[in-house]
């Protein structure tokens, strides 16, 4: 599946919808949010006879939540039919190496993270780091958004690639 094929779904999704919030999307589109003690498991997305879920950690933070939200529901649009053998869960979470996970990945960061957005942050001379705390995401999730704007023909500068498992890091 390609960058452009990933960033045309998120662009078609959140048109229909007139949402880039992960919890809105998730309940215009009938995907059920719950929340559950999961230990170290921070979510997963299932569907079950026909119904889908995502599953999130009570234990983290707003922010983090719509960040893991997102990472789902990309699971949701593309992958729908791996989840129906029996989900999609952290094991190999934000595993670059897995291409299910490295699309949903994309997805998250193209859903939270709008091109019109990234240029304005070149345009005022932030550097990438500046402009993932500003919106409050992950340092590795705003590299990735910018390593899929350069494929889709963008020049932006990249400091390096985020390694595989950034969530397991310190993340806000």
């Amino acid at each position: 599946m390609s960058s452009y094929y990933i960033y045309e779904k998120v662009n078609e999704i959140t048109k229909k919808y007139k949402t880039r919030n992960p919890f809105d999307l998730a309940d215009a589109m009938d995907v059920d949010v719950d929340f559950a003690d999961l230990g170290g498991l921070k979510g997963f997305y299932i569907v079950y006879k026909r119904n889908r879920f995502v599953v999130l950690n009570k234990s983290l933070t707003d922010t983090l939540s719509g960040i893991i939200l997102a990472h789902e529901l990309g699971h949701d649009i593309l992958h729908r039919h791996l989840a129906e053998s029996g989900g999609l869960k952290e094991s190999s979470f934000f595993d670059m190496k897995s291409k299910p996970e490295m699309e949903a990945n994309i997805f998250a960061a193209n859903l939270l993270i709008s091109d019109k957005e990234v240029k304005g942050y070149c345009e005022d001379g932030y550097t990438a780091e500046e402009m993932a705390k500003d919106l409050y995401v992950p340092y590795p999730l705003a590299l990735i958004k910018l390593n899929d704007m350069n494929k889709r023909g963008f020049e932006l500068n990249i400091p390096y690639v985020p390694s595989a498992d950034f969530l397991g890091e310190r993340v806000i």
